[in-house]
């Protein structure tokens, strides 16, 4: 692999400004070559002060690359020595290091005498709680940091590789020695190369964590500092099983489509079918979406592990997720399989099948066993948690994602409402099973809900920002827009099934009544006064929702003019990319009025076109995620974050005097090396 794609491939993508610019201090050399004067047509002298003017102008631009990254450099080594200071406080305070107190114990020690004894009780009361929690941060902490240490030991040795490869390139296709000697003189003893501070306190971090948080055992902290190697490919067995579960779940697909086309579920039972397979088809296809989604960001540089502060040391690949959706599928092919051939198995109630797929997907995503990655399991289902209980806690990134994408999953979760209820309630007792998924009062509840979710998470945001942010109450007004959709919605579904009842007019199970005066008892269905309110809402909700999400979720419309007019400054993707999600976006937002000049014409059923404005509203909410999570990877780029953020306790005024002294102390270095003993770098890098 050539040096420029191993340099982009390694390279800390929030940092990629700060890096030095090998390609185009590339460009600039062939730029040169391409331009040089040959003889048959200048004069030896014009030759030499091309040559001499393109020297100065190269090293000129070495320069200040060099500049840069040096700067960069002792300004995140200066960040990284406090950062290191203040957790080693921290930690020997917490190990109760005799000359180290912790922040409570210094408060206790400052108290009145008077009030010292009932203080001191309380504080062995709460010791027992805190150290536990404590001991987590600490962990966490010193896993972000020791990642940081790292990822600054990875931008030290990609750009003094990259500076050696750039003036040995010059050296030899410019003929000259300039680039060599440029490099002995400035870049072997730069700052940025000088790696011996870097790694006294890597070295430092793995022994007080060796010490204090593993027990001593080194191999135990080890295991959890190590930080997997950057740009490390997706391991062949890995692609192989995801490989082998999306060939069996094609086959089965296929099996599946003939046999329904062979053997049709029998007419009674063909509205329980559609309605039992329906939800689960549904979570299949968002997990495929899902799995794109992070094959996408990976393959475009955005940093969706930091995003939703997911430990690099256990994330999930896109072949893993690949696996999960294929599992899932297969599940859900086979189950549709039983139920078709329920005879030939000798069951005799093929309702059985769609129970087994269900508590099978709940078993499969809950039960905490070494199987489909239990970790993401179980951050899946604290995040869920988080959401469904989104006043009581501060909301972040990952939270408010998770409660959007729930948001676009409104039909599925209906789907399986309807499910639980039917298989809790009407499964042994419906005489008719078509009758047993008519909407009840549940429903409206449950389509408010993952609005309510989101509601509730821009309310305790606005509370956390001090209610100093107005934009977290426009977000919740966008989200409140959902309940006038639907309670409108359901008051004109119910005015037409009262006056139908009224005309003694039976209302067919899954029909629309716009075109049928006599079974909603309105010449039309514009006569209905719910009709223009729940048009209006959906209007309302419409603009509301666009507006907020080309603008401000995707931060588009900030420029007007030149080549990036209705964009922003900084693009990950292709530019047409961005005009078609703008315009994407909007049709598919407004998707429900083709639903309703279908529905009002009665070109096609009501289940059907729910179904498939049900799967289009996850596909936009796939796309949505690609510009969504590269507009939050760009905010993060602008603060050069790129490792999370570990709050712990404030230090105490002794434990800020300690802190003073520590870093005022010498950082051990204090000579400069020769260039001889400058560090070698792995053969990666070559």
């Amino acid at each position: 692999m050539k040096f420029g794609k191993t340099f982009e491939t390694h390279l800390t993508l929030e940092w990629r400004e700060q890096y030095m610019r090998y390609a185009d201090l590339k460009v600039l050399i062939k730029r040169g070559v391409d331009r040089a004067p040959t003889r048959e047509t200048s004069p030896d002298y014009e030759i030499r002060a091309y040559y001499t003017a393109f020297e100065e102008t190269f090293l000129g631009e070495c320069q200040n690359e060099l500049t840069r990254v040096n700067n960069f450099f002792l300004e995140k080594v200066s960040e990284a020595r406090r950062k290191h200071a203040t957790l080693k406080l921290k930690l020997l305070a917490h190990s109760r290091v005799p000359g180290h107190v912790s922040s409570e114990g210094s408060t206790l020690s400052q108290r009145p005498e008077t009030t010292q004894r009932a203080a001191s009780l309380q504080h062995r009361l709460m010791t027992r709680n805190e150290k536990k929690m404590n001991q987590r941060q600490l962990r966490s902490a010193y896993s972000e940091f020791y990642l940081s240490l790292v990822l600054l030991q990875n931008y030290q040795s990609l750009n003094e590789t990259g500076f050696r490869k750039i003036c040995k390139k010059y050296d030899k296709n410019l003929k000259s020695r300039a680039g060599g000697h440029w490099f002995q003189r400035h870049v072997a003893n730069a700052p940025f190369t000088d790696g011996r501070l870097l790694q006294r306190i890597i070295e430092e971090v793995e022994n007080l964590y060796t010490a204090h948080l593993a027990g001593g055992d080194r191999s135990v902290a080890m295991a959890k500092l190590r930080v997997p190697p950057l740009g490390e490919p997706t391991p062949p067995i890995m692609v192989f099983r995801a490989g082998l579960a999306l060939g069996m779940l094609i086959m089965l697909l296929l099996a599946t489509a003939i046999s329904y086309w062979k053997r049709p579920p029998s007419p009674d039972n063909m509205p329980a079918f559609m309605a039992l397979y329906r939800g689960p088809f549904t979570w299949v296809i968002f997990n495929f979406f899902m799995a794109a989604n992070v094959a996408g960001w990976q393959r475009a540089g955005v940093n969706h592990i930091l995003i939703f502060e997911i430990d690099p040391r256990s994330h999930l690949l896109p072949a893993t997720f690949l696996e999960i959706a294929c599992t899932f599928g297969i599940l859900w092919a086979v189950s549709m399989l039983g139920f078709l051939y329920h005879d030939l198995f000798l069951v005799p109630d093929p309702f059985y099948f769609p129970l087994a797929l269900i508590l099978t997907m709940v078993g499969l995503l809950v039960v905490p066993v070494p199987i489909m990655n239990w970790p993401a399991r179980w951050w899946t289902i604290r995040l869920v948690g988080r959401v469904m209980t989104a006043p009581l806690h501060y909301v972040g990134f990952a939270d408010f994602w998770m409660g959007d994408q729930i948001n676009s999953l409104v039909a599925c979760i209906v789907d399986h409402y309807l499910i639980v209820r039917f298989y809790a309630t009407g499964w042994m007792r419906c005489a008719n099973v078509k009758y047993c998924f008519e909407p009840d009062v549940m429903v409206p509840i449950v389509r408010c809900l993952p609005a309510w979710f989101r509601f509730a998470q821009c309310l305790r945001r606005f509370r956390d920002s001090g209610s100093k942010s107005v934009s977290y109450l426009i977000n919740a007004g966008k989200y409140s827009t959902s309940f006038l959709v639907v309670i409108f919605a359901t008051l004109r579904s119910q005015s037409d099934g009262a006056l139908a009842k009224r005309n003694q007019v039976e209302i067919v199970p899954g029909s629309y009544s716009h075109s049928h005066p006599s079974a909603g008892g309105y010449a039309n269905t514009f006569s209905n006064p719910y009709t223009w309110l729940f048009l209006a809402s959906c209007v309302l909700a419409s603009i509301y929702c666009y507006l907020w999400d080309v603008i401000k979720d995707f931060g588009l419309f900030r420029i007007f003019r030149g080549d990036h007019i209705f964009l922003r400054e900084q693009l990950v993707y292709q530019r047409p990319f961005y005009y078609f999600v703008i315009v994407e976006n909007l049709i598919l937002r407004l998707f429900w009025v083709f639903e309703f000049v279908i529905l009002y014409h009665n070109m096609a059923s009501p289940y059907n076109i729910k179904t498939v404005s049900s799967l289009l509203e996850i596909t936009r909410r796939f796309i949505w995620n690609y510009v969504r999570l590269e507009n939050e990877h760009l905010y993060n780029c602008g603060k050069f974050r790129a490792t999370r953020d570990i709050h712990l306790a404030a230090l105490n005024p002794r434990q800020e005097r300690m802190l003073e002294n520590m870093m005022d102390e010498s950082d051990g270095v204090t000579n400069r090396r020769k260039p001889e003993e400058r560090t070698r770098l792995g053969k990666e890098y070559f």
